[in-house]
């Protein structure tokens, strides 16, 4: 197996670290693996592939690279069909399905399944809002523990495709574990010296209908027009990030949360000829951070749950 990570520019460098150690301890064999790196650099050699032109395809696929799912299966109940797939078993899908289907006691969320000769252990989780119903599966080995990577990629999903859904217990993770680093990176020498930084939390109106009237395409255009349209009322020193398809972080250094209140105080944005709805929240940090979950309330002023913006 190549002894270098799997890369893709700069922000997704996947060590192969846990797979060796899946191989050493004889959880996984090597024509598995083997298999799984084959298939991820063919995709990522790929200029077409679609997770370099479609926005949720680039993140489940990282998701799937992550945690390491030889299949990854997403149900739309509503329509039965398959959504998304990915990983070495393409053509296991109406298997995964009927497997799960078949389970007497909906509540069991891991079976075992084996194929080829191969011991693997089945995973479910459902989610959904109003009429839209999802049947997530993940096929891995047995006795990987996926817990922590399939809560992320439930998560994922669910901002993508479910904007009004989330509980507020999930939403205390940030979509990534980079992005605490980034703003920690940001906001930590300001803070030692005693200077104000000022979190300007917006939250857009749902970008999903316009996924499908014009295509995901559209939608993450719009999204990053939407971003460069705030810069019109930003200084040097703020930084934007994207937290979700409906969500930008304003990181502003040595700034109080009157000055961004006063620049917001009649702003408008618009992209691709749309003016978009928005809800705005301030906070301002004055000590150092050392968890940024812990604020991400007040941060957010847990907007999403008190209006919903459609």
């Amino acid at each position: 197996m190549d002894k270098q990570a799997v890369t893709h520019g700069e922000f997704h460098r996947i060590s192969l670290d846990t797979l060796r150690g899946l191989m050493r301890e004889n959880k996984i064999s090597a024509q598995l693996a083997e298999s799984l790196l084959q298939y991820w650099r063919k995709r990522l050699d790929d200029a077409k592939d679609a997770l370099y032109s479609e926005y949720i395809e680039y993140y489940l696929f990282f998701e799937a690279m992550h945690g390491l799912f030889l299949g990854l299966y997403i149900f739309d109940l509503q329509t039965n069909s398959v959504r998304h797939s990915y990983g070495i078993f393409p053509t296991l899908s109406a298997s995964v399905f009927k497997t799960i289907d078949s389970l007497p006691d909906t509540s069991t969320r891991s079976v075992a399944f084996e194929h080829g000769g191969h011991e693997l252990r089945l995973h479910n989780l459902h989610c959904g809002f109003g009429n839209q119903n999802f049947l997530i599966a993940v096929l891995s080995v047995e006795g990987y523990d996926l817990s922590p990577h399939l809560k992320r990629l439930r998560y994922v999903f669910e901002r993508y495709y479910l904007p009004s859904s989330f509980s507020r217990d999930e939403r205390v993770a940030l979509l990534f574990s980079e992005t605490e680093t980034v703003i920690g990176d940001l906001i930590r020498p300001a803070l030692a010296q005693g200077l104000p930084v000022t979190f300007t939390y917006l939250y857009f109106e749902s970008t999903s209908k316009y996924v499908g009237l014009a295509g995901e395409n559209f939608a993450k255009e719009l999204l990053q027009e939407l971003q460069k349209d705030i810069h019109r009322i930003l200084k040097d020193t703020d930084n934007s990030i994207i937290l979700s398809p409906r969500e930008i972080l304003i990181v502003s250094l040595n700034c109080d949360k009157s000055i961004m209140q006063n620049r917001f105080a009649s702003a408008y944005f618009h992209a691709q000829s749309l003016l978009m709805a928005f809800q705005v929240n301030f906070y301002t940090a004055i000590k150092p951070v050392t968890d940024l979950g812990a604020l991400w309330g007040e941060i957010t002023g847990n907007i999403a749950y008190k209006r919903k913006l459609t």
